[in-house]
Parts: structure tokens; C-alpha cells; sequence
């Protein structure tokens, strides 16, 4: 009898150790896996960190070289603007009509002091009734332009027409003679700069200086010139008194 129950304890004491030792290496299996899975979680959260991090500088120095862009943009077009309003100033100041040949050392002078960049040219383009359209194509023809013509051709409430553009090289007299408020994006930017008295910028354009090899798209700022004289402290005034634009190509 005493045996009998020293084997049986003896197996139960077997089956007991027998069964400790499986949930022993069944613990530290899982426990194993758990420090993997702990590990892993661990490594994706500072991967997640370090990538959030990263993306908030590259966003900060992308933010900081936008806007450093900007401001330099926003110098140069004022930098354009000043320089057009001294040709407004240069009309306001002349006690007659400024002809062609004024206009070129005006903007030879300008030129040669100016460390604006980017500007082709240096422009007036003169408001035409309708009623005065061919008188002012003879008298251009006259000065030495024989196939001087507003275009483009077709009958208009009034024109408007590039007469001085300079340095007038073979690409800047491409547009001489072309009007400008006949075209939609150059239309809203001249309204604008007639409307409120101030420089006005337009959208982007196929400047006519361009050829057919090597076009390239540019804008166009706008300064309006008044009468002499005249009143202009109302949008309908300014409409009366307009004489033309002071204006630049930009490519």
C-alpha cells in the first residue's frame, strides 16, 4: 500500500514538474515575443517621431524660403513700380508732349542707373478715339514708321496703341503699334491701373516680343498717365483724364 502511494505521488510529482516546465518555456516563449513585439512598437514609434520631426523641419525651412521668395518678388515689383511712376513723373513734368526721342534718353538714363533686372523694355501706350485713329497713324508713319498701324484690325469703342517702347530693338518693335486693351488678361490690368491710379500687374501673357522659336510667357505692370491738371479723385475722372500707361514686359 505504501508503495503504491509513493508511486502515485511520485507521478504525480513527475506530471507536476513535467507541467512547470512547459509553462516555463511556454513563459518565456511569450515573454520573448512580447519584448519583440514591445521592441518593435517601440522602434515604430520613434521611427514615427523622428519622420514627424523631420517633415516639420523640411515644412519650417520650406516655409522660410517661400517666404523669403515672396519678399524678394514683392522688392523687385516694387522696385518695377517706382521706376514706372518716374515716367509718369517724366510726362507730368514736361511741359509739352513727350516725343519719341525724349523718351529714349528717359530710358537710357534709367537704364543706366537701374539695378532692376528682368525688365525688356520701358513703354507707353496712348489712348486713341476713334475719331482720331487714322490722324495719329499718319502722323506716326511720319516720323519714319511707313508700316506703322494700330492693330489688331477691327472697329473698337477706342484704341489704345504701344507707341514708345524702348531700347526699341528688333523685338521690342514687334509690339509697337499693337493694342493692348484689345486682349482680355492686359484689358483687366490696364482697368485696374486706370480705375484706381496705381501700378497693377497683370497675369501671365505671350508678350508679342516673342518669336516663333523661342516663346516664352511674361507679365506686364501698368502705371495709368493723366492729364496735366486735372482732377482725378473718382474713378470717372480718372476714366476722363486718362492720356495712357507707363509700362514694362516682364519676362
Amino acid at each position: 500500500m505504501t508503495l503504491h502511494i509513493r508511486n502515485e505521488f511520485n507521478g504525480i510529482f513527475k506530471q507536476h514538474t513535467a507541467d512547470m516546465q512547459f509553462l516555463t518555456r511556454l513563459f518565456k516563449a511569450h515573454f520573448a515575443w512580447l519584448i519583440l513585439t514591445l521592441g518593435l512598437l517601440l522602434s515604430l514609434s520613434i521611427a514615427w517621431t523622428v519622420k514627424k520631426s523631420i517633415e516639420r523641419d523640411a515644412a519650417h525651412r520650406f516655409e522660410f524660403a517661400a517666404a523669403e521668395v515672396t519678399l524678394k518678388i514683392e522688392e523687385r515689383l516694387q522696385a518695377y513700380a517706382l521706376i514706372l511712376q518716374s515716367g509718369v513723373a517724366f510726362f507730368n513734368g514736361s511741359s509739352d508732349i513727350v516725343d519719341r526721342d525724349q523718351w529714349r534718353v528717359f530710358v537710357d538714363t534709367l537704364r543706366e542707373h537701374s539695378s532692376v533686372s528682368g525688365i525688356q523694355g520701358i513703354g507707353f501706350s496712348k489712348v486713341i478715339l476713334t475719331e482720331d485713329l487714322q490722324e495719329h497713324i499718319d502722323s506716326v508713319r511720319a516720323e519714319g514708321f511707313p508700316d506703322y498701324t494700330v492693330y489688331p484690325a477691327g472697329e473698337r469703342p477706342f484704341y489704345t496703341s504701344i507707341v514708345y517702347l524702348e531700347p526699341l530693338d528688333w523685338r521690342n518693335m514687334r509690339a509697337i503699334g499693337f493694342d493692348m486693351f484689345s486682349e482680355p488678361v492686359r484689358r483687366t490690368a490696364m482697368e485696374k491701373a486706370r480705375d484706381t491710379g496705381k501700378a497693377s500687374l497683370s497675369g501671365k501673357v505671350e508678350l508679342v516680343q516673342e518669336v516663333d522659336t523661342d516663346i516664352q510667357a511674361g507679365t506686364l505692370m501698368y502705371v495709368p498717365v493723366y492729364r496735366q491738371g486735372d482732377v482725378v479723385d473718382s474713378v470717372e475722372s480718372r476714366r476722363s483724364a486718362l492720356l495712357g500707361w507707363v509700362y514694362s514686359p516682364i519676362g
